[in-house]
């Protein structure tokens, strides 16, 4: 993979990172199915970027943007377990 390729796979990661922010945040307009849509783009997008450059030139740089995004995946899943819990 070229440089390209991981800056491209990482700007994608981001924003799919940021949609799931906005649920995370309870920006209006933001339901529970998309945070679980969210979640799952965000997961499999860490999968891909794990898979792709867990060696190489960019290897170190992809743990740290995979370990950030799955901060907030676990954000959004505690929103929705309080929401869950909440509607009890």
């Amino acid at each position: 993979m070229d440089r390209s390729s991981f800056a491209d796979l990482k700007l994608d990661l981001e924003d799919a990172c940021e949609f799931l922010q906005s649920f995370t945040l309870a920006r209006p307009g933001f339901t529970r199915q998309d945070a679980l849509a969210g979640i799952g783009r965000v997961k499999a997008r860490c999968d891909r970027l794990k898979k792709l450059f867990a060696s190489g030139p960019n290897a170190e740089a992809a743990a740290a943007v995979e370990a950030l995004a799955r901060q907030g995946v676990a954000a959004a899943e505690t929103r929705l377990a309080l929401l869950r819990k909440q509607d009890g």
